[in-house]
């Protein structure tokens, strides 16, 4: 291994020699400026970068040529650029005079001897003969030089191998900056790129362009050796049509459908009630389509058997790590995946749950004959690692203190938002899109109190309760927005308005970023129990709503009363989330049997 002293603590390039060194010198000498040759053939990106790795290139190849005996070490890493055309006067008039060579076809000379043309081509043109003479002495260092390397490279150039160290061939910034992410060897780089997405992103000071010149290198490096394999999902393209040797199974199809994929679609219009559930419907019959493309040659889904269930849901319950995507891939794209991580024991019913649901549905439509998921057990144990009591809510000391943060560490806008969101959703028990989507003209005051009609889950109608503490909350941030109280604003503005127009309603992506991140920044100072500070880390919208539910429950509100609050499809559901109350009887229960 060649290791180089540099000066004031410079990174070091050249560890080992390896065929790029050779071609960047050969590239140096035809002419290719440094900075130009470095980036191509040496992963280089600026000029200062280059003419330390052109020193280091340099003199690692003259040290293997002296200790060869080579004379001609002291031509390499020097330029011999191409040959240059000169201007003369040929009788009076000022012409271009060619090169030697140039002149010889020209002049149809090749017969003629070196002397005899050298000697026509200075009378013709009297000024270039000193030119021509150094052409020629440059010609032959030239080809000195480039047999020189060619022996070298034989010598002493080693070929990069999967397994060298990252340490070997990368400058000593670059290495170190993927050891820190447990990139050891080139073939661990070569998987980290493969896998395409943003594969730089937990590397210090690498951005795209930067780690497009890593890429570049590496693939310079192990240019002879087999790329790994990582596939690009995608269904065919146009459609597989219906199986032939599939029989029909009704004399009437209610289903016109001649391939899998227009099936799905037809099934996700007919039953998805609203547009999260058509992303879900439609995510999860794409991973299904997929899993059989890609881990079932191509089967259909009429030929889905009893062990292709069992071996799907032991798919979702493991996913292996090829079916996750990068950061940030776009569908179709290198890097792009299924699935954005393993996932959760809920995540695997869900998806499980929905794919039965869809072969319910094609049986029914006479687009499949037989049902296989029917004959499955289609239970999925729980995680032993799911903390069943672990509330997502923040407690009452912890609100006042994210109320307090807010208040004096926002600008005004963004407060009065924060402070009314925390305020109104934790009293009233909204999800975040009905959050978005009421107006203030759903709101009215009728003989019992305040009520809301909000357009819910499942395209339901629901009337939501307001307590005293979310009408004064939401008195005081329509105030702020500069629209009077509940009594005087218009009614067409939206409950929560954009920061920057208070008549301007907002979008989910900017709610759960806005929220998620003041929360977090407002935990992180709060004087809570650090075991708090951590299970709350990762608050949200959402668990302002599970707030709601856990005090209800908490104040002995009735479950039932709480079920249509929150707009739970069964009362089962608000037992199944907030179990507390339950759990308190069973307790008190117990208390008194054997007290």
């Amino acid at each position: 291994m060649l290791r180089q002293a540099t000066p004031g603590g410079s990174a070091v390039y050249v560890h080992r020699l390896g065929l790029h060194h050779f071609a960047y010198l050969r590239a140096v000498s035809e002419g290719l400026p440094i900075v130009e040759a470095a980036k191509r053939y040496l992963g280089v990106e600026h000029g200062h970068q280059a003419k330390v790795a052109h020193l280091q290139t340099r003199d690692a190849v003259r040290a293997v040529a002296r200790r060869r005996g080579l004379s001609a070490w002291r031509l390499i890493g020097l330029s011999f650029s191409a040959m240059q055309t000169d201007v003369t006067t040929y009788q009076g008039a000022t012409c271009i005079a060619p090169s030697l060579d140039e002149f010889i076809a020209a002049s149809a000379l090749e017969d003629w001897s070196e002397s005899e043309v050298l000697q026509m081509h200075h009378e013709i043109y009297p000024a270039n003969a000193r030119a021509l003479r150094r052409q020629r002495v440059r010609s032959r260092l030239r080809e000195r030089l480039l047999c020189t390397l060619h022996e070298l490279e034989t010598l002493a150039a080693e070929q990069p191998q999967p397994s060298d160290a990252i340490a070997g061939w990368f400058d000593s910034t670059t290495a170190v900056k993927l050891l820190r992410i447990d990139v050891v060897i080139l073939a661990q780089l070569q998987e980290h790129i493969a896998a395409g997405g943003r594969w730089w992103r937990l590397l210090p000071g690498i951005g795209r362009t930067k780690a497009q010149r890593i890429s570049a290198y590496l693939a310079i490096l192990l240019i002879n050796q087999p790329q790994p394999c990582r596939p690009v999902f995608a269904l065919p393209s146009p459609p597989r049509p219906l199986d032939p040797d599939l029989p029909t199974y009704s004399e009437y199809p209610l289903l016109l459908a001649d391939d899998d994929k227009k099936a799905i679609d037809a099934w996700v219009a007919a039953k998805a009630g609203s547009a999260a559930t058509l992303k879900a419907y439609t995510r999860e019959a794409t991973r299904l389509l997929l899993w059989l493309h890609y881990e079932r040659h191509a089967a259909a889904l009429g030929r889905m058997t009893l062990l292709d269930c069992r071996d799907y849901m032991a798919f979702l319950q493991h996913v292996p790590v090829q079916w996750i995507s990068r950061a940030r891939a776009k569908p179709g794209a290198p890097g792009w995946a299924p699935f954005r991580g393993p996932l959760s024991t809920r995540s695997v019913r869900q998806a499980i749950t929905i794919v039965v649901s869809m072969f319910h549905w094609l049986q029914a439509t006479g687009y499949i004959g037989k049902n296989p998921w029917l004959l499955v057990n289609q239970k999925i144990g729980d995680d032993k690692e799911e903390r069943v009591l672990q509330s997502k809510a923040l407690s009452e000391v912890a609100t006042q203190q994210v109320i307090a943060y807010c208040k004096t560490k926002l600008p005004a806008p963004a407060a009065h938002r924060m402070v009314f969101i925390v305020q109104f959703v934790a009293s009233v028990g909204l999800r975040s899109a009905e959050l978005l989507a009421v107006k203030l003209s759903d709101i009215q005051h009728e003989e019992e109190g305040w009520v809301m009609q909000v357009h819910g889950k499942g395209s339901k109608n629901r009337i939501v309760a307001i307590p005293p503490s979310a009408l004064q909350a939401l008195n005081t941030y329509l105030q702020a927005r500069g629209l009077g109280d509940i009594t005087r604003a218009d009614s067409a503005a939206p409950v929560l308005a954009s920061l920057h127009d208070p008549l301007q309603g907002v979008g989910y992506q900017a709610l759960y970023e806005h929220v998620k991140s003041w929360l977090s920044k407002a935990i992180d100072v709060a004087d809570l129990p650090a075991s708090e500070r951590h299970r709350m880390s990762q608050a949200s919208t959402h668990w302002l709503r599970h707030t709601f539910g856990t005090r209800a429950i908490a104040k002995d509100v009735p479950l039932d009363v709480i079920q249509a609050q929150m707009g739970h499809a069964s009362i089962q559901t608000t037992t199944a989330i907030y179990g507390r109350a339950p759990m308190r009887r069973r307790i008190d229960e117990l208390d008194r049997a054997f007290k």
